[in-house]
């Protein structure tokens, strides 16, 4: 895959001005869940799918945007998506009626899929596998994680204003588009064959090159992860704050920056430390550091310590989810990392879609503190077990699945 710039790293800020609207999606909007739930008179437990709604597309389409990808060009793909997140974001606003508003957010995750997508291919292309594609991998997560923590403080004090205002703020996509659309690389795509045939024409190279073990066993734990973040940590926390401390949106949206602020300083601190302690080793302490942050959250008696929770809960996250991603990066050529990522995305986006709706009804049954209990413990299990799990995944597909010719068509 060609690209336009000599200098990759010139790159950067425009990468993560494309992902940065995906992280909108969820941190803008997730103090105001309680104030649209009064507004559209719904319960607590249903307004997760406010959130879940823009996840679900993923599930489906990630997979053809990757291969939309591979096949048309990278900047086709984030100028097309930001033009649909755009759209259907900004349009939330004037949908006042719940399931009007969930439509809308359903269609807004179509671009979001291409939006989040984006980053992690074209930072494929354009570094270095080794330690050069993990700092620029860690360096996308906290730039979206420092958006991320700057998402919920505006949102909460738009939504003090009016709960539908921060919607507008996606109307920064229509920009972004436009500079898109100048500065990233067009690519050169190979003009793949059909979706089916690319996908297994992508699965015939993860097993040529050995690597289909080990990104089948990431898939899983991708959506886990998500599913404990996205749900029952981010979508329950504020319905939390609210019950048990009694804050409104813009005391939320301050305290809840907080899991955007450690995951910003795990992110930047992931390449560093996997490279002199080893990937395996930090992505494990990223789990333990999960199982502390639901932990201190399960038991928080005051607000600044449930601040401390939410900041443990995010450098977990930040520390681990970049070395999953390079993994996906790592594992095909340029020609199928479109396809490779599209279906990393659709296990992400799959934890996003069931999560933030099973995060608000625990939330409410049996309710947030025990939720952080249940989740600490999951957390815990696979903490204990995720190496096994992949010894013995290896096994199978070394049993079941003989080696591919390495041209994998």
């Amino acid at each position: 895959m060609t690209t336009a710039a000599s200098d990759p790293r010139r790159l950067l800020p425009m990468i993560l001005g494309v992902t940065g609207m995906g992280v909108l999606t969820f941190n803008l909007i997730a103090p105001a869940l309680p104030d649209l739930a009064d507004a559209m008179g719904v319960s607590r437990a249903a307004i997760g799918l406010i959130q879940g709604a823009v996840a679900v597309p993923g599930v489906v389409l990630a997979i053809f945007i990757g291969y939309l990808a591979d096949r048309r060009g990278r900047r086709f793909v984030a100028v097309a998506s930001l033009l649909i997140f755009g759209i259907a974001g900004t349009a939330a606003f004037a949908a006042r009626s719940f399931w009007v508003l969930v439509a809308v957010r359903a269609v807004q995750g179509i671009g979001v899929s291409g939006i989040l997508s984006l980053g992690v291919i074209l930072i494929g292309d354009l570094f270095p596998p080794g330690r050069q594609r993990r700092w620029a991998l860690g360096i996308n997560s906290a730039g979206l994680t420092m958006t991320g923590m700057v998402a919920p403080i505006v949102g909460g004090a738009l939504a003090g204003i009016d709960p539908f205002l921060p919607f507008l703020v996606f109307s920064l996509a229509f920009p972004v588009a436009l500079l898109a659309h100048f500065r990233l690389p067009a690519g050169s795509p190979e003009l793949p064959p059909p979706p089916l045939t690319h996908i297994r024409s992508m699965f015939s190279e993860l097993r040529a090159r050995g690597n289909l073990a080990d990104f089948l066993g990431l898939l899983p734990f991708s959506t886990f992860a998500l599913v404990v973040f996205a749900g029952l940590g981010f979508t329950t926390t504020p319905l939390y704050l609210e019950s048990e401390f009694g804050l409104g949106p813009t005391q939320r949206g301050l305290v809840q920056a907080l899991l955007s602020a450690g995951s910003t300083t795990g992110s930047l601190s992931t390449a560093r430390l996997a490279e002199r302690h080893g990937s395996g080793r930090v992505f494990s302490f990223g789990f333990a550091l999960l199982v502390a942050g639901f932990a201190v959250l399960a038991f928080a008696p005051q607000v600044a310590v449930a601040g401390v929770g939410l900041a443990t809960l995010g450098l977990g996250l930040g520390l681990s989810f970049p070395l999953l991603q390079d993994v996906v990066t790592s594992s095909v050529e340029a020609r199928h990392r479109g396809a490779a990522v599209g279906t990393f995305v659709t296990a992400v986006r799959f934890g996003q879609s069931f999560g933030p709706v099973l995060g608000s009804a625990m939330a409410v049954t049996p309710g947030a503190r025990p939720t952080y209990w249940i989740s600490g413990a999951l957390t815990l299990v696979v903490l204990m077990g995720w190496r096994r799990m992949r010894a013995a995944g290896r096994r199978v597909v070394a049993r079941r699945l003989p080696p591919a010719h390495p041209s994998g068509t």
